[in-house]
């Protein structure tokens, strides 16, 4: 059995000049016995133009062999012209057309280079890189989405105003500082199936500034400083190893700082347990990756009214489900500890506890992108009471009315006042109290992420030239004190 060199196809007779599926001129000589193996090029470096293809598969003869086809260039006669191309032509391309388009799909969804990284030590590898590189946005690049979803196109808007305002140039945040690390070693504590944490225990770095090559922007700043260089062991920076928390999601490697910032407060809630001869729970790290249905609400007062249930149940784990499931990966572990404490301090048992509540609202919307709605609360009245047996509740209450917040105690005004009498919050646009919710399920939940991003992408919207020279100018005069 024959099969063509180029396309694989199979040769009716193995004496055939041309190949009947794609026209090829077989050379001279025998035939190879089996088909040819498409290569599949390695995964690119970096991100391609376009999504990478793989060589068609080798296509299968069909059951009657077509006839053969003639050369390049040779035309029937007139009288023999249809108009139309030959059945196996067409089929064989047609066949060529899918299998590339599969391949296509196939070799982007396993081989372009996605956020994240491929395990726990090489996330946090790409953070260190990415400090050393002051490149912001592939840091961001792999750090949990759910976190910071959104923040690398705040980044570019704030960038480009810096660079109009001359405030920053070359590649990275500034030439006038350069870090480089050598020799980085980590150590990595798989906690469980998709939650891992890796410390920083060796390596050294090299780190030096020149005020010289600070934007002429920045010139008082020149005057101000001197050049400087400094290098030694990479640790000794901190006051213990230094450690993140990385989560799997999605079957890629994330670093995240909220779950960073949970275990270093563990820790801290540990050193004191041990101090006082108290037997903290331990955090179960199996609950990262348990499936939780989530909560979710219809309407933004429904999902207001789903965080109070939730405060109220005392349950921590009913609060972490009215939020996004990747977000509060990491936190979940912890629902253990908090329930031990609970227990031990009376709530469970009603002896000491918290009770809040939303009323009169009326909330504004804004579709944003990416199912999430941005929802400004034009009014509404939020209450909370602290109680614990044997003593008075204590109730607290603030009213909003636009921007402006009045606090109560027990009935009496505390204070308040409008976040835009604030010029700088004026100036920056926020004269608006919000939060942003996020399409889940067919529902909506409260997006803490979402809503940060939403708050500084309007800071970064709203900053003019009038104000960058105002905060120039203060930084210049604080600097004309102090030296």
């Amino acid at each position: 059995m024959a099969f063509c060199t180029t396309c694989g196809a199979q040769r009716g007779n193995g004496n055939d000049a041309f190949c009947a599926s794609c026209g090829h001129r077989h050379d001279e000589g025998a035939a190879p016995a089996m088909p040819p193996v498409a290569a599949v090029p390695p995964p690119p470096s970096g991100p391609p133009a376009v999504p990478p293809t793989m060589a068609p598969p080798a296509m299968s003869a069909p059951a009657t062999p077509p006839p053969a086809m003639p050369p390049p260039g040779w035309q029937p006669p007139a009288s023999e012209r249809s108009g139309r191309a030959p059945l196996g032509v067409i089929a064989a391309v047609g066949g060529i057309v899918l299998a590339v388009v599969a391949a296509g799909f196939v070799g982007y969804h396993f081989f372009w280079p996605r956020s994240g990284a491929g395990s726990p030590e090489d996330a946090a590898a790409q953070v260190m890189e990415a400090a050393a590189d002051q490149d912001p946005v592939a840091l961001l690049d792999v750090v949990s989405p759910a976190e910071i979803d959104g923040l690398d196109d705040v980044y570019d808007k704030a960038r480009k105003k810096a660079e109009d305002e001359g405030l920053v140039d070359g590649d990275g945040i500034t030439d006038a500082l350069d870090i480089e690390f050598d020799g980085l070693e980590y150590d990595v504590d798989e906690l469980g199936d998709d939650i891992a944490r890796v410390t920083l225990t060796g390596g050294t770095y090299k780190a030096s500034w020149d005020p010289e090559k600070l934007p002429d922007r920045l010139d008082f700043l020149k005057d101000e400083s001197d050049k400087e260089s400094d290098s030694g062991d990479v640790v000794d920076l901190f006051e213990d190893e230094p450690t993140v928390i990385t989560v799997k999601v999605d079957g890629r490697w994330y670093v995240s700082l909220l779950g960073t910032a949970a275990d270093y407060t563990y820790q801290e809630a540990e050193r004191a347990a041990d101090d006082s001869d108290y037997d903290l729970a331990s955090p179960d790290w199996d609950l990262a990756s348990d499936a939780v249905d989530p909560i979710t609400g219809d309407t933004p007062e429904d999902v207001i009214a789903n965080l109070v249930d939730a405060v109220n149940s005392g349950k921590a784990e009913n609060l972490l489900a009215n939020l996004p499931e990747d977000l509060v990966k990491p936190l979940r572990p912890y629902v253990p500890v908090v329930d031990d404490l609970q227990r031990e301090g009376g709530w469970a048992e009603g002896e000491i506890g918290l009770t809040v509540s939303a009323d009169d609202l009326q909330l504004s919307t804004e579709d944003l992108d990416d199912g999430q709605v941005k929802v400004v609360v034009e009014s509404g009245t939020f209450t909370g009471t602290a109680f614990e047996e044997g003593y008075d509740a204590d109730t607290g209450s603030a009213e909003l009315d636009g921007d402006c917040v009045d606090v109560y105690s027990e009935g009496y005004h505390e204070g308040g006042g409008c976040v835009s009498d604030a010029p700088v919050a004026r100036d920056l646009g926020l004269d608006d109290l919000f939060f942003v919710v996020s399409e889940v399920d067919g529902g909506y939940q409260l997006d803490p992420g979402a809503t940060l991003v939403e708050y500084a992408s309007t800071i970064v919207d709203n900053i003019s030239s009038d104000l960058v020279d105002d905060v120039v100018g203060d930084l210049e005069d604080e600097f004309d004190e102090s030296y």
